[in-house]
Parts: C-alpha cells; structure tokens; sequence
C-alpha cells in the first residue's frame, strides 16, 4: 500500500525544476541538526544528500549515503541520537539505525517492519529512551498511525498504547519533559479527500486514550508540526505551521485555545526554544532570525541571515544554511543568534567514514556514490572553518571577500529556483507535506 501512496504522492504535486542539477535533482541543502545528547561534539545533519556527522565539534565532517539508510528521492528522513551515539533514521520502510560507530545501519525488525515513519525523537529527561511515530495509509481516507518506544538506546522497540483515530494522519511526535507518559502529536485530521484540518492529539497515558483538538489556521496548505514544548509547563507547546506564509503559535492549556505569535514573509523553517524555556528564535530563509523572550513574546529580528533549521542546546544555538547566502552550511552561536561561528562549509566534507570496514554499510554503499556526489558540491578537504562568520555585530548577510576565501566558502554561482510550493492540494497531495515536511 505503502509504495502505491508514495507514487501516487510524487504524481500528484507539481514541481517546478531547479537550474541546476544536484542530489535528487534539489540544491543540496541542510534540513535538520541534532546533538548527541551525552556528547556535545556528536552532531548529525540531515541533508538533501544524506546525512552528515561531526564527531569532533564541526573540525571534521563525514557522509553517509542515503543508500546506506535505505532511503532515496524526495524524502527528507527525520533524524536523532540516542545514548551511546546511535543515530535513528524515520524513513519510508521503517526506522533505520546504525552501530554506535555510524558505519552500519539496520532496520528494526518486528512489529515495525515496513511502516512509514515520519517522525522520532529522543527523550530530554532520558537519552536512552526513543519514541517514533509512525502513518500508514490504508484506504478511504484513513490511516494507522501508531506509537513506538524503546528504553535501551533504540535496541528494542515496542508499540505503546492503541493507534490514533483512523482520520488522523501523523506528523510530529513529542513527550513533555517532567512526564514522559505525556504525549503530544501532531498532524491532520482528514474529514474528506479534499478537507484536512490540523490537530493536536494528546495523550495522558502513554497513549492509551487520545483526544484530537483542533489548530486554528491548520488546514489544507498549512501542516502543523510541533515545535517545542516548555520545559516549566507541559501544558504549554509551540506550533509551527508549514506554509508558504509560516505562523507560529501557542497553546497554554494543551490545545484547548492558541495564540498566534509569529506571522513570517516566508516559510518558517526553523524553530528553537532555550533550554531554560526563557527565549524563542523562529526564522526560515525569507524572514531571518527574529526572537523573543516567552515573557512577552515581543519578536525582534536578531540576524537577517536565512536559516532552514535551529536547534539550541545548553552550549550553543546552531543554525543550518545555504552556503552561497549564508556563507555556511552549518553555524553555531554562542549569542543567541547575533553572531554565527561557521563550522561547516558545503564543500568542506570529508566523505564516508575511512575508519569504517570494507564491509560495512557504509563502505559498501557510499564508497561508489562518493565520487558523483563530491563532484556535485565540489567537495575540498579544507582547514576547520572558522571566523566571524555571516550575522556580525548588526546581523545580515555578508558577500564573501575573495581576499578571505580558503576555498572553503563555496559560493555558489549558479542561481537557483527553489521548487515551486504553490501546487494545488489534490487528493493524496497531504501526504506530499509528509514528505517536504521537516522536524526543526
């Protein structure tokens, strides 16, 4: 069923083609960023063209294929690190995940074999606890969406609770960090093949009950994705709204009612929320960085640099990029956004790992596709970036000094046109903001 959904979503959206060719025919970007929560210089980024990994804070970067996850096309797996270092891909056919080491990955067996997964994430309170969820298309505008846990560092999986509604198509999943019984997912309600309206669905249980609340503004073209919830108020969960126009919101009272606080130019790609729960950033690559503290919400723009994710630890807020804008693939700031240190450039990749054995995954998979792919981003081993970076003192994006560049820069000459997003919403085209959707 699975296969025929996802053809049948590729048929379905109308895309307009970009000028120049590269991984998937898309300007190779980063999407997602997240830290290893028991090693800070553990990162991973989901990317158009596979997943990059730092194991030393950003001095060097590794690649993994797509291939080596057993995922390819337009699908943009989202991605997190449990204890011990293992990463957890959500694709098309399961969760894939690899050895502590990155070079193998797997698929988990049992009752998780062959479900879409469209999301996962790792516990805050417990780094050796994961939960995923996964919606499966079965017909008449229904769907099987289901909750799966693991407590030993995504070796053991098993589901948790009953399904969700049979209208309720999954996006987003999160647990609240004082209760982990709390769970909160997000997605569509489908009332008709033409109708589709954005839901909060909570879970007081560890989801043995659940109740859809309705979002307001969620419909159609604008997919609701979890955000954050507040780390001093369960209760309390930001929204994002995947529009062309993005909005953020909040509900106070677990989606009871929602305040709209951010209304953007542009897509809003990018959310984080300060660990302490104090500080919101928000921002895509139209809008810049704007932020605020939750006392107020009063939004201030604090970098014009476009970003597609944000991701802030007890460290560092991280920022991914497009290079020939930006002038990084990856930054950290340690400013709450005024400023960005890079720590990765796009061509600054090292490919698959060389550590890894002759029959691992990723020396089987990767090494042949290695070759293509740096070729397509015009891959150099470069000194560790470093340097001010784009976002100085008054923020804005900084046209690169060809006196400056150590070959690392990789500005891109070749003008792009991102995929056009104004397709009409045709039938089995919800599922298509599945599979453009990201977990930022």
């Amino acid at each position: 069923m699975r296969a025929i959904v996802a053809i049948g979503v590729v048929l379905s959206i109308p895309l307009a083609p970009p000028l120049a060719a590269f991984a998937n025919g898309r300007f190779p970007d980063a999407q997602q960023l997240v830290v290893d929560p028991t090693d800070d210089q553990h990162i991973a980024v989901q990317t158009t063209y596979g997943f990059i990994t730092t194991r030393n804070g950003g001095t060097n970067w590794l690649w993994s294929c797509e291939q080596a996850a057993s995922y390819s096309g337009i699908l943009d797996p989202p991605i997190a690190i449990v204890d011990g270092g293992v990463l957890i891909a959500a694709v098309f056919d399961g969760l894939s995940v690899t050895t502590p080491d990155g070079c193998d990955y797997s698929f988990v067996g049992g009752d998780l074999t062959d479900r879409f997964f469209v999301d996962v994430s790792t516990l805050k309170q417990d780094p050796t606890i994961a939960i995923a969820i996964s919606s499966d298309g079965i017909g008449g505008n229904m769907f099987d969406t289901q909750i799966f846990k693991s407590t030993d560092a995504a070796a053991a999986w098993s589901k948790l609770g009953v399904a969700l509604p049979p209208s309720f198509l999954g996006f987003t999943l999160d647990a609240a960090l004082d209760d982990e019984d709390l769970l909160y997912a997000s997605g569509f309600n489908v009332v008709t093949s033409s109708e589709y309206i954005g839901a909060l669905a909570v879970s007081t249980d560890a989801g043995d009950t659940w109740v859809l609340k309705a979002i307001p503004g969620s419909e159609n073209d604008a997919g609701p994705y979890i955000a954050a919830i507040d780390p001093n108020d369960h209760d309390t969960v930001y929204v994002r709204l995947d529009s062309l126009e993005g909005v953020l919101l909040v509900t106070h009272d677990a989606g009871d009612t929602w305040e709209t606080l951010f209304e953007g130019q542009g897509s809003l790609l990018g959310f984080a929320l300060s660990p302490d729960g104090s500080e919101v950033r928000v921002g895509g690559d139209v809008d810049g960085i704007w932020g605020a503290s939750t006392d107020d919400y009063t939004f201030a723009k604090v970098n014009e640099v476009g970003v597609r994710c944000l991701t802030w630890t007890d460290d560092a807020l991280f920022a991914c990029g497009r290079e020939a804008l930006a002038e990084f693939t990856v930054g950290k700031s340690l400013d709450g956004g005024v400023t960005f240190e890079p720590i990765h450039h796009l061509a600054c990749l090292d490919g698959p790992d060389p550590q890894c054995g002759a029959d691992s995954t990723i020396a089987t998979e990767c090494t042949g596709p290695w070759a293509a792919q740096k070729q397509l981003i015009q891959t150099e081993l470069c000194e560790p970036a470093g340097g001010a970076g784009t976002g100085g003192a008054g923020g804005g994006v900084v046209t690169p000094d060809d006196d400056d560049d150590d070959g690392c820069s990789c500005v891109i000459a070749t003008a792009v046109t991102p995929w056009s997003r104004a397709a009409p919403w045709l039938g089995c085209a919800l599922i298509g903001l599945l599979l453009a959707r990201r977990r930022r």
